[in-house]
């Protein structure tokens, strides 16, 4: 059966999501939740209705690849989400997805494809790309 997997771009603010499937090894930007009390309660809704069966998270290393204060608070979030949906974590290096985020977002709007002209959605895209990166090497 294929996995349905969560793509997670982990922010202090905002947190962006995508999601794909092993079987077609594609991915999609889902969406951007505000992260704040109220955000495990609307990741685990959002697990149920998409019948997530993995989560891939970036984690946001420096250019050295040394860990920073956001890679702590990015494990911290990844722990307390695989406990309360009991679902795999699987971390991939996020290095330059921002960049690449950016990239894709400018491309989208100067083709029109960008509904959404929200700087927001590069959360999402950002997401898409660590998802597609681990579904890549599947």
């Amino acid at each position: 059966m294929p996995e349905v997997a969560l793509g997670i771009d982990y922010g202090s603010k905002r947190i962006g999501l995508a999601m794909g499937q092993t079987m077609t090894q594609t991915a999609r930007p889902l969406q951007v939740l505000t992260n704040n009390k109220g955000t495990m309660e609307q990741l685990l809704s959002i697990i149920k209705e998409w019948r997530i069966t993995q989560l891939i998270i970036g984690l946001p290393l420096d250019m050295d690849g040394e860990e920073q204060e956001i890679t702590r608070q990015t494990r911290n979030f990844a722990n307390k989400l695989q406990h309360q949906s009991q679902l795999p974590v699987t971390f991939v290096d996020e290095r330059l997805t921002s960049y690449e985020a950016e990239r894709q977002f400018q491309h989208m709007r100067a083709t029109q494809q960008a509904k959404a002209k929200d700087k927001r959605q590069m959360d999402a895209v950002a997401a898409q790309i660590i998802l597609q990166s681990w579904l890549d090497q599947q």
